[in-house]
């Protein structure tokens, strides 16, 4: 009797394990999955929730860090402070949106995933043909309305150029003009324009162009991104900015966008603002 009693817990347990498959935990994912999911939009992370509350991106990716185990470095240049939230999201896909929505990328260095923001990429998609229609037909409406309003320009300075403005006013306004950007550093102001400045100095923004080009021998954009940049040269070398980053000088110094200040300091300078801050020593405070 008790040698059928096992015979019988062990056909038991045979027919278990027959019928009943193995539990074997998920492969972990591989630093090149997790880039492929992200180009791909295709998630495979496990399944949590995400609460961060206006914390920057280095706690952010240190959440990021504890679920996957890849190392991530931010970009020191970048200086974001955000409140996402996100309940049943894969981790994957929750990095994904993060990326997409703060304009950064990673990327994968000696098994480092740096995090920067992101390149423009060249365009991948095709335009379909009702699309390139409506296009076509917007360029030829904005090359008519620009060519109408350069007509206009040339009009205008021509009338100038035959009867400019008295040299004492033009002095005068050349004094307010020195007052408000040496003085009151008004071209820190991101949105100043041509038509805002000219309504400070009270009088028509056709004058005071005619005076920029005509007695100072600039453009006004021109006119206006030499003050900008020569006060980043100053702070870029100042030992009171030491810890500030480039673009926090930049963008305090009017500069709206990166890619613009890269541009015009190149162009004034010759170098790039962080070739510009390494050649040149710190002054003392």
């Amino acid at each position: 009797m008790k040698g059928k009693s096992v015979a019988v817990v062990l056909l038991l347990f045979l027919f278990i394990q027959g019928n009943s498959s193995p539990l074997h935990p998920p492969d972990p994912m591989t630093a090149k999955q997790l880039l492929e999911n992200i180009k791909k939009r295709e998630f495979t992370g496990e399944v949590m929730d995400f609460n961060f509350n206006n914390v920057d991106l280095n706690q952010i990716f240190q959440r990021f860090e504890t679920i996957s185990g890849f190392k991530f470095e931010v970009d020191s240049e970048i200086n974001i402070v955000r409140k996402f939230s996100f309940k049943g999201l894969e981790w994957d896909k929750v990095l994904y949106l993060i990326l997409l929505n703060l304009e950064l990328e990673l990327q994968l260095d000696n098994g480092v995933f740096r995090v920067i923001e992101a390149r423009p990429q060249s365009s991948r998609f095709s335009i379909y043909f009702l699309a390139g229609i409506v296009f076509t037909v917007l360029l030829v409406v904005l090359a008519f309305i620009f060519i109408r309003q350069a007509k206009k320009r040339i009009k205008i300075r021509q009338i100038d150029k035959k009867y400019p403005l008295p040299e004492d006013r033009v002095e005068e306004i050349r004094k307010s003009l020195d007052y408000l950007f040496e003085v009151e550093k008004i071209y820190r102001d991101e949105l100043l324009s041509l038509n805002s400045l000219a309504e400070k100095l009270d009088i028509p923004s056709h004058q005071l162009s005619w005076i920029i080009n005509y007695k100072i021998g600039k453009s006004f954009f021109d006119f206006l991104n030499r003050y900008r940049v020569e006060e980043v040269k100053k702070r870029l070398t100042d030992s009171r900015d030491r810890n500030s980053t480039i673009l926090e000088i930049a963008y305090s110094s009017g500069f709206r966008t990166k890619s613009a200040f890269n541009k015009t300091f190149k162009i004034l300078t010759g170098k790039t603002p962080r070739d510009y801050r390494v050649s040149n020593n710190y002054k003392a405070s």
